[in-house]
């Protein structure tokens, strides 16, 4: 049963995965031109007060390193641009310019209408199911989480 669980649990992955691509296709060329990561560090720059390198990294669960590699390539897209807070010249924000903002709400209906599709399909289950359901995927989730973070810690 275990094998059974973790196979299926590798589909969902790569069927979500699939599927986001597919998505990517229905809400608008724009979209196509942005990796999974990108579209959520926009999603952060358009959420967050104030975004800079140390929030977006906390908030997406990456490296510094790795949000300013992102970074620049979304300035190199012209998606962001960087700005400075007038009483702390030290720190570097960002914010979403008109290509930005489109990717933004592009990604927002995206997620919107996966989770009207979503909500049908878990709508067919009683509340005793989805409760044990949800228990088991979090706890799984904080188990990878300890795993990730042992991980990050051995390449430090």
């Amino acid at each position: 049963m275990y094998d059974e669980i973790l196979n299926t649990l590798f589909t969902l992955f790569e069927t979500t995965n699939q599927l986001d691509i597919l998505y990517k296709e229905e809400f608008g060329d724009i979209l196509k031109q942005y990796t999974y990561t990108e579209m959520h560090c926009i999603d952060c720059i358009g959420k967050l007060e104030n975004p800079n390198v140390t929030k977006i990294a906390q908030q997406l669960n990456l490296t510094k390193a790795c949000i300013s590699k992102i970074i620049k390539k979304l300035i190199e897209k012209k998606s962001i641009e960087i700005y400075k807070n007038p009483d702390n010249k030290k720190e570097t924000y960002y914010k979403l310019t008109s290509i930005g903002q489109e990717v933004y709400f592009n990604h927002l209906k995206m997620h919107k209408t996966w989770c009207e599709k979503d909500k049908s399909f878990f709508n067919k289950f009683k509340k005793k199911e989805l409760e044990i359901t949800f228990e088991i995927l979090k706890k799984y989730t904080e188990l990878l989480q300890i795993r990730l973070e042992s991980i990050k810690e051995n390449l430090k």
